[in-house]
């Protein structure tokens, strides 16, 4: 069913592919013309329902996207994403559900879409980011992103609900957890593409003292990666800055 919208700022809730998502569209959105959307992944315990999402209630997490919406005269859009996802296949393709509800509203432009994301958040944006041309996205920002799923096994931080996104008991050994999981985490899967390969712009930030996420292991690996690749990314560093998705 298509989703009409009203002319100018709104919240809409509906959803696609069995998950609750959101559409928050700027002041300057009108149904006959054309403005470019960011999809947002939400991190660990963030949430989409009917009628609310922590993204857009929680007044630090919503000033940061509206930064984005004012800042790039683009709608903001999100899912569910199946919870605490870390990246997984369903979450995987609940936003490629997302992606082709957004495709049949009147006054977006999917020509300019951009992927943003943070902690496990980050996962399917990079995902999309290494299945060319699943999704035609121009950029991508990741914030404290989780970008090797092996390197959380292997620290054992996280590591349990990790493997619970991937139907895996906590009790699984390292070894077999990562061969299970490899297939679906972002790092090796950019690791492994051709120099030539299209990629959108990337644009990553991570805190220097991340014990969580360390920047060694996904963000400076992702950068090497992406530029191995022949991608464009940029990756900034904050020295006093720990884990925070936002």
């Amino acid at each position: 069913m298509e989703l009409r919208l009203r002319d100018g700022e709104q919240r809409v809730f509906f959803k696609a592919g069995g998950e609750w998502c959101y559409l928050w569209t700027p002041e300057s959105f009108s149904a006959e013309g054309r403005v470019p959307v960011v999809i947002h992944h939400h991190g660990a315990r963030g949430y989409v329902k009917k009628g609310s999402a922590d993204w857009l209630d929680e007044e630090n997490k919503s000033s940061l996207l509206r930064a984005v919406m004012e800042g790039g005269g683009c709608a903001i859009a999100g899912s569910h994403a199946c919870g605490d996802h870390w990246g997984n296949p369903t979450a995987v393709e609940a936003d490629k559900a997302l992606y082709d509800a957004l495709s049949r509203i009147r006054g977006l432009d999917m020509g300019r879409v951009g992927l943003m994301g943070g902690g496990l958040g980050g996962g399917p944006g990079l995902e999309h980011g290494a299945r060319p041309p699943l999704w035609k996205g121009k950029a991508i920002a990741v914030m404290q992103a989780v970008a090797s799923l092996e390197s959380i096994i292997i620290r054992q931080r996280f590591k349990t609900p990790c493997l619970r996104a991937y139907g895996l008991p906590e009790d699984t050994p390292d070894s077999e957890a990562i061969e299970r999981i490899t297939p679906h985490d972002p790092l090796p899967r950019l690791k492994r593409l051709f120099p030539s390969t299209p990629l959108p712009r990337t644009a990553i930030y991570h805190g220097a003292r991340d014990s969580n996420i360390p920047p060694e292991d996904h963000a400076i690996s992702l950068w090497n990666a992406l530029r191995g690749a022949g991608g464009e990314a940029t990756l900034e560093l904050f020295p006093e800055i720990e884990h925070t998705s936002i």
